[in-house]
Order: structure tokens, then C-alpha cells, then sequence
């Protein structure tokens, strides 16, 4: 499970937004990437400006960016989560706190006139089998109180289904969003949780999201019984 590190992300937000020309060609590998539109061409380039919650205060997070062809370029041409089906860093180093793979997909944002409301954006693939992926994505968690408002940098974590393209927060795992795509999945999560077994299961959940992926597997098993 890859960690990130919140003050290289800032780091590499606050980089991406600034012009490709600010640094030396050399140094620029780390914005290197592939794009893969909807259509499967794929269009080679350096971020500009990046889809990250980190710098988007201005804007859509994880939704749009900017890719100039070459580190020294002048003309970004700008894409949204809409348009592309992937991103992918070129350097390819488990410490990346910026991920290696982005695809994009509808999230899961049900609200109160519409439940199964969903929202196109990046999301970093952190794990996959045949049966379900995990991504995570970064957004600021806003609360208001009396002396104002304060904002706040959060990881989300997701999984979609193998026979969905929905990515579902976890959060929603264990709701009626999924009481007919998945019948009885949030009993079963509750019981996974249950006994000797489950509270190392909770232990185990506080460290690594993959924990999900799990779950998923054991009850993918019990409905076939």
C-alpha cells in the first residue's frame, strides 16, 4: 500500500502549477505522462497544471489539467476527466506521493433530491484483481463553525466493482446505496467485523485499505455457497 506524504503532494501541486520553463528541462521527468483519451489515443506529455485537490482552490478538484508537449513549451492544452480515460506518471517509483496510474470515473455523490447522483473525476488506482480496484483521491473537508471556516486536506478512499463503473467511497459501502447491487453486502460487512477475526480485521483496516478488497472477496465467496 503506497503511502503518500502530504508535503510532497503540496510540493508537487504547488510545482504543477507553475510554467513548465520555471524549471530545467532534466528536472521536469517527474511531470512526465501519458494520457489515454476516450477514444484510446493516447497523447504524450508534462503536466502544466495538475487535477490535484491541492491546487485547485480556484477550480473543479480532480477534474481538469494542462500538459505542454515538451518541459520548455508555451502552450498547454488543457483536458478533463470527461475526455480522458487515464493518466499515467512515466516514472514509475513506489514512493511516488503523487500515484503512478489516475483513471477517471464517476464517483458515488448521492444527495438528497437524487441518490445515485455521481461526479466524474480522477481517481489514483492503488490496487486491483479480477473482482473489484481500490482508488484514493485527495479533497478539502470544509467545517463551519463560530469562528469561521476551516479547510482541511483529506484522503478518500474507493472501490469499484468489476461489473460497475461507479467508485464507491467506502463510506457508502455499508449504506442502502448498495442494497441492490450488491444484496447483502452491508450485513456482511457488518459481521466481517464481528468475533476474534473482526477485531483483527479493524486493527488491520486503520493501516491498509486493501482491507476492502478483502471483505469484498469473502463475500463474493458466501454468496456462491
Amino acid at each position: 500500500m503506497k503511502k503518500t506524504l502530504l508535503c510532497a503532494a503540496l510540493l508537487l501541486a504547488l510545482g504543477a502549477t507553475l510554467p513548465a520553463e520555471a524549471k530545467k528541462p532534466k528536472d521536469q521527468e517527474f511531470r512526465h505522462v501519458v494520457v489515454t483519451l476516450v477514444s484510446g489515443e493516447q497523447v504524450e506529455g508534462y503536466l502544466h497544471r495538475g487535477w490535484h485537490a491541492e491546487g485547485s482552490l480556484l477550480k473543479r478538484e480532480n477534474y481538469s489539467f494542462k500538459i505542454v508537449p515538451t518541459p520548455e513549451s508555451k502552450e498547454p492544452v488543457k483536458y478533463t476527466a470527461d475526455e480522458v480515460a487515464s493518466v499515467e506518471y512515466t516514472e514509475k517509483t513506489e514512493s511516488a506521493p503523487d500515484g503512478i496510474r489516475w483513471e477517471s470515473h464517476p464517483i458515488a455523490a448521492p444527495g438528497l433530491s437524487d441518490r445515485n447522483r455521481t461526479m466524474r473525476r480522477m481517481v489514483c488506482c492503488d490496487a486491483a484483481n479480477d473482482r473489484a480496484a481500490l482508488y484514493w483521491w485527495k479533497t478539502w473537508d470544509v467545517t463551519t463553525n463560530a469562528k469561521g471556516q476551516t479547510r482541511r486536506l483529506i484522503t478518500v478512499y474507493g472501490i469499484r466493482f468489476a461489473d460497475d463503473e461507479i467508485v464507491y467511497p467506502f463510506s457508502l459501502v455499508n449504506t442502502v446505496l448498495l442494497k441492490e447491487k450488491k444484496p447483502g453486502l452491508k450485513e456482511f460487512s457488518k459481521e466481517w467485523f464481528k468475533g476474534p477475526e473482526g477485531k483483527q480485521r479493524k486493527r488491520e483496516a486503520k493501516e491498509d485499505a486493501t482491507w476492502m478488497l478483502r471483505l469484498y472477496d469473502d463475500y463474493l465467496a458466501s454468496q456462491a455457497q
